[in-house]
C-alpha cells in the first residue's frame, strides 16, 4: 500500500487502490513535466493511465454516491443528480489530500518542516536551544560556577484558508469527453505551486529582517566570502551546510578566474552544468516556480543561501489535512458548466534554532 494519510484510507474504506493508482498517475504526469516526485509504473503509457484513471475515479464516485445510471435514463438527466455532484467533489478532495503531503515536502522540504493537522487544529513546534554553554576559567577554591539553563520555545501555527476554483462540465466528464483525473491534477498543481511560493517567501524574508547580522548577509560574491559564510553556518548550526539557490543564481558560483583553475573533459560532446560541490560543500538547486503573471518567476535569481538542513529547518509549516470543496451547479450557470472551489488551509512561519547565510550574486 502506498503511503497515504489515515483519513484518505478511512475515506476509501481501506480499499485504497484508486488513490494509489492516482498517485502513480500524478507522479508519471509530473515526470513528463521534468519533475521527479517518486517512483511510478513505467510499463504503462501515460495516455493509457489517464483513460484507466478516469474510469476508476468514476467508479469511486459511483461507490461513494450509491448511485448508478438507471437503464434507459439519458446521461444529461443523470448528470443533475445532487448525490453524484457531491460525490465527485468529495473524491477529488480526497485525491488532493492523497497527493499534497508528498509533493509539497519534495518541493520545500530542504528548508521547511511540515506538520499535517486535522480539521480546525493548529501545529505546535518545540524549538530546542542550539547555543553552546559558556565555559570559563575557575578557582580551585570554589564549587559552583555561573549556573546556566536552556529552555525550549514553543510555536503554534494555525493554517489559513486558500482557494482555487476549477471549471469543468460534469456532463462531459460523465460521457468521457473531459478527464476527471486531469481536473484533479490541475487543482493539485495550483495548490502545490501556491504553497511553494508561500514557503519560499517566508524563507527568503529571513535575511531581509532589520538587524540581520552582516556576517550572514553578504552584498557581494567571492569564493572567500562564501566559504567564510559556510564556515560560520557550520560552526553555529553544528552541522555541515549546503549551498542552495536557483539554477541561474548557482551558475554564478564559480572560483575566481584570477585564482587559476581549469576544466578537463574527455567527452566528445561536453556540456555545461552546475558545479555540484564547492570546496567540499554540496550545491543543491531550488527549482523555479511561475508567478502566473507576466511570465514572472517567484524565486530570486540574485542570491544563494547557505543552510544546514540536517540541523533544524528554518521554516515551519502547518497544512490542514482535509480539503474542503464547494460546487456550483451547471443549472445555475449560463453555459451549463460546473465550477468547484477547493479550499486548502496552510501557513508557514520562521521558527528555528539554526543559522542561515545569504550571498548576493548579482545586483
Amino acid at each position: 500500500m502506498a503511503n497515504l494519510p489515515s483519513h484518505v484510507v478511512a475515506f476509501a474504506g481501506n480499499n485504497t487502490k484508486t488513490y494509489e493508482q492516482f498517485k502513480d498517475y500524478y507522479f508519471h504526469a509530473r515526470s513528463i513535466d521534468g519533475k521527479n516526485l517518486g517512483d511510478f509504473d513505467k510499463t504503462i503509457a501515460f495516455a493509457e493511465k489517464e483513460t484507466r484513471m478516469h474510469t476508476a475515479l468514476l467508479s469511486e464516485v459511483t461507490r461513494l454516491s450509491g448511485q448508478s445510471i438507471p437503464e434507459g435514463m439519458d446521461m444529461v438527466q443523470f448528470a443533475s443528480n445532487p448525490m453524484l455532484k457531491w460525490a465527485m467533489g468529495a473524491v477529488v478532495n480526497t485525491m488532493i489530500d492523497a497527493i499534497i503531503p508528498d509533493t509539497i515536502i519534495k518541493s520545500i522540504g530542504l528548508y521547511t518542516n511540515i506538520q499535517t493537522v486535522g480539521w480546525g487544529a493548529s501545529a505546535r513546534y518545540d524549538i530546542k536551544p542550539n547555543a553552546i554553554m559558556s565555559t570559563t576559567k575557575f578557582s580551585n577554591g570554589r564549587r559552583d560556577g555561573w549556573a546556566q539553563k536552556q529552555f525550549n520555545t514553543s510555536v503554534s501555527i494555525t493554517p489559513e484558508a486558500h482557494n482555487v476554483t476549477v471549471e469543468a462540465s460534469l456532463y462531459k466528464i460523465l460521457v468521457g469527453e473531459e478527464s476527471l483525473a486531469e481536473f484533479a491534477r490541475k487543482a493539485i498543481l495550483a495548490l502545490e505551486t501556491e504553497m511553494t511560493k508561500d514557503a519560499y517567501a517566508t524563507f527568503a524574508a529571513i535575511a531581509d529582517r532589520v538587524g540581520y547580522p552582516v556576517a550572514l548577509n553578504s552584498a557581494t560574491f567571492s569564493s572567500d566570502s562564501l566559504i567564510e559564510q559556510c564556515q560560520i553556518v557550520e560552526s553555529y548550526a553544528l552541522s555541515k551546510p549546503v549551498i542552495i539557490g536557483t539554477k541561474r543564481a548557482l551558475a554564478k558560483v564559480l572560483p575566481e578566474s584570477s585564482k587559476g583553475y581549469r576544466m578537463t573533459t574527455t567527452a566528445e560532446a561536453p556540456g555545461i552544468g552546475l558545479i555540484r560541490n564547492f570546496y567540499e560543500y554540496d550545491i543543491m538547486e531550488l527549482p523555479q516556480v511561475a508567478t502566473g503573471k507576466d511570465f514572472g518567476l517567484a524565486l530570486s535569481d540574485d542570491y544563494v543561501y547557505i543552510i544546514a538542513p540536517s540541523s533544524d529547518k528554518l521554516v515551519k509549516g502547518a497544512i490542514e489535512g482535509v480539503t474542503q470543496s464547494f460546487t456550483v451547479n451547471p443549472e445555475d450557470t449560463a453555459d451549463l458548466t460546473t465550477s468547484t472551489s477547493f479550499t486548502k488551509r496552510w501557513k508557514f512561519e520562521i521558527a528555528t534554532n539554526s543559522v542561515m547565510a545569504r550571498t548576493q550574486v548579482s545586483s
